[in-house]
Protein backbone atom coordinates (compact mmCIF):
# COMPACT_ATOMS: atom_id res chain seq x y z
CA UNK A 1 0.00 0.00 0.00
CA UNK A 2 0.89 3.34 -0.98
CA UNK A 3 1.45 5.59 2.43
CA UNK A 4 -0.51 8.81 2.44
CA UNK A 5 2.04 11.45 3.08
CA UNK A 6 0.97 15.37 3.66
CA UNK A 7 3.12 17.98 3.07
CA UNK A 8 3.07 20.57 6.24
CA UNK A 9 3.30 23.92 5.11
CA UNK A 10 5.74 24.99 8.15
CA UNK A 11 8.41 23.08 5.65
CA UNK A 12 7.73 25.52 3.04
CA UNK A 13 6.52 28.61 5.20
CA UNK A 14 7.50 31.67 2.97
CA UNK A 15 5.34 29.81 0.29
CA UNK A 16 1.82 30.70 -0.45
CA UNK A 17 -0.48 28.00 1.03
CA UNK A 18 -2.09 27.76 -2.57
CA UNK A 19 1.07 27.07 -3.92
CA UNK A 20 2.27 24.72 -1.49
CA UNK A 21 -0.97 22.64 -2.57
CA UNK A 22 0.22 23.33 -6.32
CA UNK A 23 3.62 21.92 -5.14
CA UNK A 24 2.06 19.12 -2.81
CA UNK A 25 0.12 17.81 -5.82
CA UNK A 26 2.53 17.83 -8.36
CA UNK A 27 5.29 16.00 -6.53
CA UNK A 28 3.26 13.24 -5.17
CA UNK A 29 1.63 14.11 -1.82
CA UNK A 30 -1.62 12.80 -0.78
CA UNK A 31 -2.63 16.86 0.44
CA UNK A 32 -1.20 19.56 3.06
CA UNK A 33 -1.43 20.85 6.67
CA UNK A 34 -2.13 24.04 6.04
CA UNK A 35 -0.66 27.15 8.05
CA UNK A 36 -3.39 29.50 10.13
CA UNK A 37 -0.60 31.49 10.61
CA UNK A 38 -0.19 32.38 6.86
CA UNK A 39 -4.29 32.24 6.20
CA UNK A 40 -5.41 34.51 9.16
CA UNK A 41 -2.77 36.93 7.65
CA UNK A 42 -4.11 37.39 4.08
CA UNK A 43 -7.76 36.72 3.55
CA UNK A 44 -6.62 36.62 -0.37
CA UNK A 45 -4.56 34.04 0.07
CA UNK A 46 -7.31 32.14 1.95
CA UNK A 47 -9.75 32.40 -0.90
CA UNK A 48 -7.18 31.49 -3.50
CA UNK A 49 -6.61 28.15 -1.35
CA UNK A 50 -10.17 27.49 -0.95
CA UNK A 51 -10.74 27.87 -5.02
CA UNK A 52 -8.43 25.23 -5.95
CA UNK A 53 -8.94 22.92 -2.53
CA UNK A 54 -10.69 19.23 -3.85
CA UNK A 55 -12.17 17.21 -1.07
CA UNK A 56 -9.49 15.48 1.25
CA UNK A 57 -6.93 17.92 -0.02
CA UNK A 58 -6.34 19.48 3.19
CA UNK A 59 -5.39 17.10 6.35
CA UNK A 60 -5.12 20.00 9.02
CA UNK A 61 -5.06 22.99 10.51
CA UNK A 62 -2.44 24.00 12.86
CA UNK A 63 -3.67 25.01 15.82
CA UNK A 64 -5.21 26.65 18.70
CA UNK A 65 -3.41 26.97 21.89
CA UNK A 66 -5.36 25.77 24.89
CA UNK A 67 -4.34 29.05 26.93
CA UNK A 68 -4.69 28.13 30.48
CA UNK A 69 -4.31 30.59 33.52
CA UNK A 70 -1.46 30.08 36.35
CA UNK A 71 -3.77 27.71 38.62
CA UNK A 72 -4.60 25.65 35.78
CA UNK A 73 -8.01 26.55 34.64
CA UNK A 74 -9.22 27.10 31.07
CA UNK A 75 -8.52 30.77 29.68
CA UNK A 76 -12.24 30.46 27.85
CA UNK A 77 -11.74 33.78 26.09
CA UNK A 78 -8.45 33.76 24.52
CA UNK A 79 -10.04 29.94 23.50
CA UNK A 80 -12.98 31.04 21.99
CA UNK A 81 -11.30 34.30 20.24
CA UNK A 82 -8.59 31.87 19.07
CA UNK A 83 -11.11 29.03 17.53
CA UNK A 84 -13.60 31.14 15.89
CA UNK A 85 -11.30 32.31 12.93
CA UNK A 86 -9.42 28.81 12.89
CA UNK A 87 -12.75 26.90 12.77
CA UNK A 88 -13.70 29.40 9.52
CA UNK A 89 -10.52 28.91 7.76
CA UNK A 90 -11.15 25.08 8.14
CA UNK A 91 -14.72 25.16 6.89
CA UNK A 92 -13.09 27.46 4.01
CA UNK A 93 -10.43 25.30 3.11
CA UNK A 94 -12.19 21.80 3.64
CA UNK A 95 -9.28 20.78 6.29
CA UNK A 96 -11.00 17.69 8.06
CA UNK A 97 -8.94 18.38 11.64
CA UNK A 98 -7.52 21.26 13.73
CA UNK A 99 -4.65 21.00 15.29
CA UNK A 100 -4.78 21.56 19.24
CA UNK A 101 -1.65 22.48 21.42
CA UNK A 102 -0.96 22.67 25.07
CA UNK A 103 0.69 26.15 26.25
CA UNK A 104 4.51 26.48 27.00
CA UNK A 105 3.64 28.06 30.25
CA UNK A 106 6.84 26.88 33.61
CA UNK A 107 4.43 28.34 35.27
CA UNK A 108 1.46 26.09 35.14
CA UNK A 109 1.79 22.44 36.91
CA UNK A 110 0.66 19.24 35.21
CA UNK A 111 -1.94 18.35 37.28
CA UNK A 112 -3.97 21.47 37.06
CA UNK A 113 -2.67 21.95 33.56
CA UNK A 114 -4.47 18.27 32.42
CA UNK A 115 -7.60 19.16 34.43
CA UNK A 116 -7.74 22.71 32.28
CA UNK A 117 -6.98 21.23 29.09
CA UNK A 118 -9.07 18.33 29.00
CA UNK A 119 -11.91 21.40 29.94
CA UNK A 120 -11.03 23.14 26.44
CA UNK A 121 -10.65 20.13 24.46
CA UNK A 122 -13.84 19.29 25.41
CA UNK A 123 -15.11 23.03 24.93
CA UNK A 124 -13.26 22.77 21.25
CA UNK A 125 -14.65 19.84 20.24
CA UNK A 126 -18.27 21.25 20.90
CA UNK A 127 -17.75 24.27 18.35
CA UNK A 128 -15.60 22.19 16.05
CA UNK A 129 -18.51 19.41 15.72
CA UNK A 130 -21.18 22.14 14.56
CA UNK A 131 -18.64 22.91 11.72
CA UNK A 132 -17.91 19.25 10.96
CA UNK A 133 -14.25 19.98 11.94
CA UNK A 134 -12.32 17.17 14.31
CA UNK A 135 -10.07 18.05 17.23
CA UNK A 136 -6.76 16.46 16.94
CA UNK A 137 -4.58 17.00 20.17
CA UNK A 138 -1.16 17.38 20.04
CA UNK A 139 1.68 17.06 23.15
CA UNK A 140 4.77 19.39 22.86
CA UNK A 141 8.36 17.78 24.19
CA UNK A 142 9.94 20.75 25.18
CA UNK A 143 10.45 21.19 29.25
CA UNK A 144 8.24 24.15 29.86
CA UNK A 145 5.15 22.66 28.54
CA UNK A 146 3.55 20.64 31.12
CA UNK A 147 2.13 18.20 29.08
CA UNK A 148 5.54 17.04 27.54
CA UNK A 149 5.30 13.39 26.99
CA UNK A 150 3.15 10.22 24.87
CA UNK A 151 1.78 9.18 28.69
CA UNK A 152 0.61 12.75 29.71
CA UNK A 153 -0.87 13.29 26.36
CA UNK A 154 -2.49 9.71 27.11
CA UNK A 155 -3.95 10.84 30.39
CA UNK A 156 -4.79 14.16 28.81
CA UNK A 157 -7.63 12.69 26.16
CA UNK A 158 -8.53 9.81 28.10
CA UNK A 159 -12.25 9.18 28.48
CA UNK A 160 -13.35 12.39 26.08
CA UNK A 161 -14.88 10.91 23.06
CA UNK A 162 -14.05 12.69 19.75
CA UNK A 163 -10.72 14.23 20.42
CA UNK A 164 -7.88 12.29 18.18
CA UNK A 165 -4.28 12.65 18.79
CA UNK A 166 -1.01 13.68 17.32
CA UNK A 167 2.49 12.59 17.82
CA UNK A 168 5.55 14.51 16.21
CA UNK A 169 9.06 12.83 15.72
CA UNK A 170 10.83 15.82 17.42
CA UNK A 171 8.91 15.99 20.34
CA UNK A 172 8.58 12.29 21.01
CA UNK A 173 12.41 13.16 20.83
CA UNK A 174 12.55 15.96 22.96
CA UNK A 175 10.35 13.74 25.66
CA UNK A 176 12.91 10.94 26.54
CA UNK A 177 12.01 8.96 22.84
CA UNK A 178 10.65 5.87 25.56
CA UNK A 179 8.56 3.32 24.20
CA UNK A 180 4.98 4.59 23.72
CA UNK A 181 3.26 1.86 26.31
CA UNK A 182 0.23 3.50 27.60
CA UNK A 183 -0.20 5.83 24.74
CA UNK A 184 -3.39 5.14 21.99
CA UNK A 185 -2.21 4.55 18.66
CA UNK A 186 -5.49 3.84 17.45
CA UNK A 187 -6.67 7.84 18.34
CA UNK A 188 -3.75 9.16 15.93
CA UNK A 189 -5.46 11.47 13.54
CA UNK A 190 -1.85 11.54 11.90
CA UNK A 191 2.13 11.62 12.95
CA UNK A 192 4.08 14.12 11.94
CA UNK A 193 7.52 13.21 10.69
CA UNK A 194 10.92 14.90 10.79
CA UNK A 195 14.33 15.18 12.46
CA UNK A 196 16.76 16.76 14.13
CA UNK A 197 20.22 17.38 15.09
CA UNK A 198 22.53 15.49 17.79
CA UNK A 199 21.56 18.58 20.43
CA UNK A 200 20.53 17.10 24.13
CA UNK A 201 16.47 16.81 23.69
CA UNK A 202 15.59 19.88 25.94
CA UNK A 203 17.45 22.36 23.99
CA UNK A 204 15.47 21.60 20.47
CA UNK A 205 13.34 23.77 19.16
CA UNK A 206 11.11 23.88 15.69
CA UNK A 207 13.74 25.75 13.64
CA UNK A 208 16.13 22.80 14.42
CA UNK A 209 14.27 20.37 12.46
CA UNK A 210 15.58 18.50 9.45
CA UNK A 211 14.39 15.71 6.86
CA UNK A 212 13.54 12.45 8.26
CA UNK A 213 16.98 10.38 8.13
CA UNK A 214 19.25 13.51 8.45
CA UNK A 215 19.37 13.58 12.25
CA UNK A 216 19.78 11.86 15.29
CA UNK A 217 15.92 10.36 15.55
CA UNK A 218 15.41 7.09 15.46
CA UNK A 219 12.55 7.36 13.36
CA UNK A 220 12.56 3.18 12.10
CA UNK A 221 12.17 2.60 16.25
CA UNK A 222 9.17 5.32 16.38
CA UNK A 223 7.47 4.16 12.72
CA UNK A 224 7.88 0.49 13.79
CA UNK A 225 6.04 0.96 17.18
CA UNK A 226 3.26 2.87 15.71
CA UNK A 227 2.80 -0.03 12.80
CA UNK A 228 2.97 -2.77 15.68
CA UNK A 229 -0.04 -0.82 17.19
CA UNK A 230 -1.44 -0.79 13.65
CA UNK A 231 -1.05 2.13 12.58
CA UNK A 232 -0.89 2.89 8.72
CA UNK A 233 -0.63 6.73 8.49
CA UNK A 234 -1.54 9.63 7.19
CA UNK A 235 2.55 10.96 7.48
CA UNK A 236 3.05 14.40 7.67
CA UNK A 237 6.53 16.18 6.64
CA UNK A 238 6.58 18.66 9.08
CA UNK A 239 9.61 21.16 9.69
CA UNK A 240 10.56 25.01 10.48
CA UNK A 241 13.52 25.02 9.34
CA UNK A 242 14.49 28.95 7.97
CA UNK A 243 17.49 27.04 5.57
CA UNK A 244 14.77 25.06 3.84
CA UNK A 245 12.70 28.50 3.20
CA UNK A 246 15.43 29.89 1.31
CA UNK A 247 15.65 26.95 -1.64
CA UNK A 248 13.13 26.55 -4.53
CA UNK A 249 10.40 24.93 -2.66
CA UNK A 250 9.52 22.07 -5.16
CA UNK A 251 13.08 20.87 -5.06
CA UNK A 252 12.10 20.53 -0.86
CA UNK A 253 9.21 19.23 -1.00
CA UNK A 254 10.48 15.92 -3.60
CA UNK A 255 13.53 15.83 -1.10
CA UNK A 256 11.43 15.55 1.71
CA UNK A 257 8.60 13.11 -0.18
CA UNK A 258 11.74 10.66 -0.56
CA UNK A 259 13.13 11.30 2.69
CA UNK A 260 9.74 10.28 4.24
CA UNK A 261 8.64 7.37 1.91
CA UNK A 262 11.93 5.76 2.93
CA UNK A 263 11.25 6.25 6.31
CA UNK A 264 7.78 4.93 6.83
CA UNK A 265 8.79 2.37 4.18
Amino acid sequence: MTPRIYLNGATLMTTPTQRVLEIARHVGYAGIEARAERLLADVSELHATAEIARPKDVLSLNGVALTLHRDGRVNRDILDEDLAPRLRICKEIGSQFLLAIPPRAPDVETRPAIAGTRDALKHAREHAAAMNVRIAFEFLGFADCPINTPALAAETVDGIDGIELVIDASHWYASGADPLGVFPIDRLALVHLNDVPANLPGEIEDADRMLPGEGAINLAELVAELKAGGYAGPWSLETFNPAYWAEDPESVARRGLTATTRTVG
